[in-house]
């Protein structure tokens, strides 16, 4: 290790620069409620996230910090912003100074230390506070890849600093030794959502190490200095996803001799840099206030994604290997896409677009080591977590908008973007078939809509006329006006909007109606279609007001949610719920239906009630960026709704002056013309033309709003007819299973004739009436088309009677959305897979599961078995045990077999366990589940009630 004990700085100062926006963040917004950020310093995209550590348990516990605690563990230098899955806070340091501690017992080195709320303060590239149960001032900042420490002890007490690498997720492989007089390094792999992350680190102490102890497993490590010594001790940490030689060269690199104020002044002007360039002008009625959020919400969009290639030019790839950039390039980590692919991305390609170009950059070296684009990419591992492949929509946005992120070569974005649908993640083999099915795959709407726009993306880098941006239409219900899921080709009877279920991502069919941001033409026609058919006549609704009238019926309805308990669906207004992301372009969409006073209104009551300046400022999680994205453009009455077209519309802007400036780009220049203090946009001028309601922005526009009490309606785009595609055959019949007789229909769309076949090859008939089915039957349908060239494949439905083993009655009442087709479906013949959400298993809540079962002949059989899934990630238990009981007269029963469960219940989900009796029952018996009770004390909801899982009973 390079002797930089040796106090030689080799960080050369920024350009001063004179707006210190710096001051005006406040890092504490959104550490409170379920925002999930964090407070400590970092640089813009930075590598290192220094910041104190509170908790590690619970989904509040997903960075780290929460703003409602008064004890801390300690400073760790990296954290998430705004995750709802933890992870990261590598590298625990705690000063300690009490004189009554037996430092050399362990449990003593790492309970939580007391401070007061009043006595801690941050602001952008800085954070401090004082504990006062040890009588230290602790200050924070950061470099690139650094974390610099200032530890100000009281006279008194021993001054220790406790190195902890057992802290937050599973440690693989870790150990820390000294390497110097005044330097240690180390390594820490670990297992938490990242399933392998490294990160090696070179610390450097401005005082000599008097002495080092460590625990008994050698991950905590306790440095002793000296008392007669300086009562402050500095410390800078270097990281690296590589190796130790990385991470001290990190630290040579970046070295500040110990000048703590040099190192925050840095941080502060690389901030007042990247922040300075959107300078924004609040009105002047709540100037301070609007202007702090503004710029802490700009703040927060540009922690992630991070920095993760050392000083020298290497990196780790997504295959674990290690290489080395090329050129000017740089590697980055944390890429939420399902969030920020919505106003993050759109906001870095208008304001920072050499960083999207890197990123975008990032995501085809992904491409090359792992054959394909990423999906939730955290430290070096794919975590696939959230649906869809919108790493597509971001490289799209970056190709298609080659003036300001140049150099991205067609094939290279096309080939990354094919073999990333060759790879099936997002179920894109069953969504070409039409759409996802709700028995082959879980989220299958969400899915189809989100895959649909992942196509759109596509088909304008490479030019292409694809169908499979509108597959998602397959799911439109002409019936309810919604998009729900389908089984075998045809909707369930039992669908209800309201209900959050898992055939959505985190939201309800309320909330994924307008989810196809790319095709609106499409959707306001189609509810026009629905409110005529509801009335029954020819309801002289146009397409805008019908659209018009349901978004209405979105924001006002009073009708609560249902179904699953989702801590993420937030940010209420009616049923749209701004705390999650699919709802966050909806309030923009009143423009496209000649309304935009209505989204003016809208987005001016959102950004009033869910942004504020207090730790609980955000109504859901920041997202990496996302959520507070969101509200940079909205304050800049900008946003993008369809963001790889490189369109925005119009919103309500809430600033006298803003001004964008890029480097080696002309300025971008927004004012608002007042007729009151108060107003909405009634005129949108563009370098002094009129403009519509979208609009691109390019380098140099002059944009202004004119404002006034009323307002206006200034949507003058061109109805434009959407693109003609062919709808797939809907069944009516939902029945595949029956017991005397069912019969085929089709749902008639109008679009085309169906036919239908028992024999392709022979028998094929125009469907006209409804067919009987009363035997086990296949019966094939497709689209007609009289040319041979296009017509569509044969599709196909098999109808079966139901086994006539037994019939049985639950004492309890299953969960709705979780019903698998009703009172029969415990013994329809269908049997539920290895994933609870496949439609054919039937959930129970916090209850025992009675089922009283008689035979419906003599059999021979040897016994029954029961069918349980477990599932503990989503809160679903084997039972404890089951019971089998026999009767004669369905009053008395007697217990003749019990069956313990001897799986553990930390099992990897999805498992599935037939439960045998061996016991031969009477003609009537029952069998008893019983619940195994409340979610146990290692599961991060535990104390929350379980859910089992049952399907298909047997006679064996």
């Amino acid at each position: 290790m390079r002797k930089i004990f040796i106090a030689i700085s080799l960080l050369s100062l920024t350009d001063p620069i004179q707006a210190q926006h710096h001051l005006e963040v406040n890092p504490f917004i959104g550490t409170g409620g379920h925002g999930h950020t964090f407070p400590g310093p970092v640089m813009p995209f930075g590598m290192v996230q220094l910041s104190p550590d509170t908790r590690t348990e619970g989904w509040d516990a997903c960075s780290g910090y929460h703003y409602s605690d008064t004890t801390l563990l300690g400073f760790s230098h990296t954290h998430l912003s705004g995750t709802g899955v933890g992870d990261y806070c590598d590298i625990l340091v705690t000063p300690r100074s009490m004189t009554n501690i037996d430092f050399y017992k362990t449990e003593n080195l790492i309970t939580p230390i007391h401070f007061k709320k009043s006595e801690e303060k941050a602001h952008a590239g800085f954070y401090q506070v004082r504990l006062d149960q040890e009588n230290i001032i602790a200050r924070l900042t950061a470099t690139d890849r650094t974390g610099v420490h200032e530890y100000q002890f009281d006279k008194a007490g021993t001054k220790v600093i406790v190195i902890n690498l057992r802290h937050r997720d599973k440690v693989l492989k870790a150990f820390v030794h000294q390497s110097g007089p005044n330097t240690i390094n180390g390594c820490r792999i670990s297992k938490g959502w990242a399933k392998e992350q490294h990160v090696y680190f070179a610390m450097a102490f401005s005082q000599k190490i008097s002495k080092v102890s460590y625990s008994e497993d050698s991950l905590i490590m306790t440095l002793f200095f000296e008392k007669q010594k300086a009562k402050k001790i500095t410390l800078q940490c270097a990281v690296s996803p590589v190796d130790i030689l990385g991470a001290e060269n990190n630290l040579y690199r970046e070295w500040v001799s110990f000048d703590f104020k040099k190192a925050q002044k840095n941080c502060e002007e690389r901030w007042d840099k990247m922040l300075s360039r959107i300078e924004y002008a609040s009105s002047p009625d709540r100037q301070e206030k609007k202007t702090n959020i503004f710029y802490t919400a700009l703040y927060h969009s540009l922690i992630h994604p991070s920095l993760s290639q050392d000083a020298d030019g290497r990196y780790r790839g997504l295959d674990q290997k290690i290489y080395q950039a090329e050129g000017p390039n740089k590697r980055y980590t944390v890429f939420s896409l399902w969030d920020t692919y919505r106003a993050a991305h759109p906001l870095y390609q208008l304001a920072y677009p050499e960083y999207n170009l890197q990123f975008a950059k990032t995501f085809l070296q992904h491409y090359k080591e792992v054959k394909r684009l990423p999906v939730w990419e955290l430290s070096s591992c794919e975590t696939y977590c959230m649906i869809g492949n919108h790493a597509i929509p971001v490289l799209a946005m970056c190709y298609l908008d080659s003036t300001r992120t140049p150099g991205l070569n067609y094939k290279d974005v096309c080939e990354a973007i094919e073999a990333t649908f060759n790879a099936d993640y997002s179920d894109i083999s069953y969504f070409l078939d039409g759409y996802i099915p709700m028995n082959k795959a879980s989220e299958s709407v969400s899915k189809s809509i989100e895959n649909s726009f992942d196509y759109y993306a596509y088909d304008l880098v490479a030019e292409r006329k694809g169908n499979e941006k509108y597959y998602y239409r397959n799911l439109f219900n002409p019936n309810s006006g919604f998009l729900e899921p389908k089984r075998s080709d045809h909707f369930l009877k039992s669908f209800n909007p309201t209900e959050v279920n898992f055939n959505y991502t985190e939201a309800n069919a309320w909330q994924y109606l307008f989810g196809a941001q790319h095709d609106i033409e499409w959707m306001k026609k189609s509810l026009r279609v629905h409110e005529r058919q509801i009335a029954k006549t020819r309801l002289n609704l146009n397409s805008e007001q019908a659209f018009e009238k349901r978004l209405d019926s979105l924001f006002t309805t009073k009708v609560p949610m249902t179904g699953r308990i989702q801590p993420d669906i937030t940010g209420l207004i009616g049923q749209y719920a701004h705390g999650n992301e699919p709802s966050h372009h909806v309030a923009y969409l009143y423009n496209y239906c000649n309304h935009t006073d209505k989204t003016q209104k809208i987005v001016k009551k959102i950004m009033n009630e869910f942004y504020s300046d207090q730790p609980d400022g955000l109504c859901g999680n920041e997202d990496c960026g996302q959520m507070s994205a969101w509200y940079v453009l909205s304050a800049l009455g900008i946003y993008p709704v369809d963001p790889v077209s490189g369109k925005f519309t119009l919103g309500l802007p809430a600033f006298q002056k803003a001004s964008i400036a890029v480097p080696g780009y002309k300025m971008i220049n927004l004012s608002c013309k007042h007729d009151s203090s108060d107003g909405w946009v009634k005129e949108l001028m563009i370098n002094g033309n009129k403009c519509t309601a979208d609009f691109y922005i390019r380098p140099g526009d002059q944009i202004q709003f004119y404002l006034d009490k009323k307002g206006g309606t200034i949507w003058n785009n061109k109805p434009v007819v959407p693109e003609k595609y062919t709808l797939l055959p809907t069944l009516k019949t939902e029945e595949e299973i029956f017991e005397d007789s069912t019969y085929l229909s089709f749902l008639q769309t109008g679009e085309n004739r169906i036919e239908y076949s028992f024999d392709t090859a022979n028998d094929v008939t125009i469907y006209s009436v409804p067919v009987v089915i009363n035997e086990n039957k296949k019966i094939f349908y497709r689209n007609k088309n009289t040319s041979a060239k296009s017509r569509e494949q044969w599709r196909s439905i098999e109808f079966k009677k139901k086994p006539n083993q037994l019939s049985y009655s639950v004492q309890q009442q299953y969960d709705n959305q979780y019903s698998a087709g009703g009172k029969i479906a415990l013994a329809d013949g269908l049997t539920g897979s290895n994933d609870f959400r496949d439609g054919f298993w039937q959930g129970y809540w916090n209850t025992d599961i009675v089922i009283d079962i008689k035979r419906n002949n003599d059999t021979s059989s040897l016994g029954v078995s029961v069918g349980m899934i477990q599932d503990q990630g989503s809160w679903i238990l084997f039972p404890s045990r089951l019971e089998l009981y026999s009767t004669q007269d369905g009053k008395n029963y007697i217990l003749i077999e019990t069956i313990e469960n001897s799986e553990p219940q930390d099992t990897p989900n999805g498992m599935r366990k037939t439960f045998r009796f061996s016991k031969v029952p009477e003609m009537q018996f029952r069998i008893k589940i019983v619940n195994p009770g409340k979610l146990p004390e290692w599961h991060l909801s535990a104390g929350n009630p379980s859910w089992m899982f049952v399907d298909e009973i047997k006679l064996e």
